[in-house]
């Protein structure tokens, strides 16, 4: 009887909870893949909105600039495929319905950027190999906040990467550092999200090319106004927060070196600027340069030419052990800026090193480019 009893109550209370949370009517969506790459190599993105007029994607993917067009189904599906095979690789996107940006529900990847977060999806093959998630051992990384004196005492944010092993090999020895940093719009998390930075230093570690390093990714832009492509470091807020406290807080809070044969700086467009004046302007603090898509504009570099001479004449400016700049190719936004930044390097007698690559102004190119230096890092 007892037995019975408690069935009964327990069919009550179920019944209850039920009667409280009717059922969903299903639709497209529950089931929806929302980045298919098809048997030709081709790649489909969809999103379910049924009342939508219009729905788009852009991104750096094939195809996915300017926004194109997606068609939708008699269920409600809109849907876009790339009209070629999109090689190996990592790629984002964005859609828009009807005139709102709108992220991807179906799909957890992203890169967070100040703008807020755009999806990304990854195509699988043995070019994008050495950015992938392997089973390799793994750096971590870890958000730290500081406050910053040179910006009215404003609590700042950085992304710190810590090499493999890194409870370890810091018990033995300092480590260096290289300062990376992020360009016009994103933030201290881009390196990480689109630009798997921790994936690709991670894989460089298992094959032995690297030697150990922390990797500090602050915040490029601040509250307080200053002209970030501008001519110097002084006329950055973010530059004099590198000097007066990022550098500082970092040398305090980790087991790194204060040598500047262990400091290395490296940025892509905005942050290319901001690694150039600062290697520019202080070359006694870094010993290794490697600006990415960027270059002066032309009036900055009237600048530089009418009241910084001496700057550029400063002979420590070429006893770096490296100073590299890369290029996406004619197509980077950044080509002819950077054309005009190395002839006023040649004037000035600079010494530097050039390659130019692919990729255009995207992180397509930057993954690669940090690929290819971090090898050459503090040997």
């Amino acid at each position: 009887m007892k037995k019975l009893t408690f069935t009964f109550f327990t069919l009550a209370v179920t019944t209850a909870v039920f009667a409280q949370f009717p059922q969903r009517t299903p639709t497209p969506n529950d089931t929806l893949q929302s980045v298919r790459q098809l048997a030709d190599g081709k790649v489909k993105l969809s999103i379910y909105a049924p009342k939508a007029s219009e729905v788009t994607v852009s991104g750096d993917f094939p195809n996915g600039f300017p926004a194109a067009k997606l068609q939708k189904d008699e269920v409600g599906v809109w849907s876009f495929t790339t009209a070629t095979r999109v090689s190996p690789n990592v790629y984002t996107y964005d859609f828009n319905v009807d005139g709102l940006k709108v992220f991807d529900p179906k799909n957890a990847q992203y890169k967070e950027s100040n703008s807020g977060v755009s999806n990304l999806f990854e195509v699988k093959g043995p070019e994008n190999d050495f950015q992938t998630l392997k089973d390799v051992p793994h750096g971590k990384i870890e958000k730290v906040l500081y406050k910053s004196t040179a910006l009215e005492g404003a609590s700042r944010r950085l992304h710190v990467y810590l090499p493999p092993n890194y409870d370890e090999i810091s018990k033995k020895e300092k480590l260096p550092v290289l300062y990376l940093f992020h360009g016009g719009g994103d933030n201290d998390a881009s390196w990480t999200t689109i630009g798997r930075a921790n994936l690709i230093l991670d894989n460089l570690y298992a094959q032995g090319k690297l030697k150990p390093m922390i990797v500090v990714m602050p915040a490029g832009h601040t509250h307080i106004q200053g002209f970030f492509m501008g001519a110097g470091a002084q006329q950055d807020p973010f530059c004099r927060d590198m000097v007066q406290d990022v550098i500082p807080f970092v040398e305090k809070t980790y087991p790194v070196s204060n040598k500047r044969e262990h400091r290395a700086i490296a940025g892509l467009s905005m942050g290319g600027i901001q690694a150039i004046n600062l290697a520019l302007w202080h070359p006694d603090l870094f010993s290794q340069v490697f600006p990415m898509s960027t270059g002066y504009f032309p009036n900055a570099i009237a600048e530089i030419k009418e009241k910084y001479g001496e700057v550029m004449r400063n002979k420590t400016i070429n006893s770096f052990k490296n100073f590299k700049i890369y290029m996406g190719g004619e197509a980077d936004i950044a080509y002819q800026n950077n054309l005009n930044m190395m002839k006023m390097f040649d004037e000035f007698g600079i010494k530097y090193t050039y390659e130019n690559g692919g990729g255009a102004h995207t992180f397509l190119a930057w993954r690669q480019n940090l690929k290819d230096f971090a090898p050459l890092l503090f040997k």
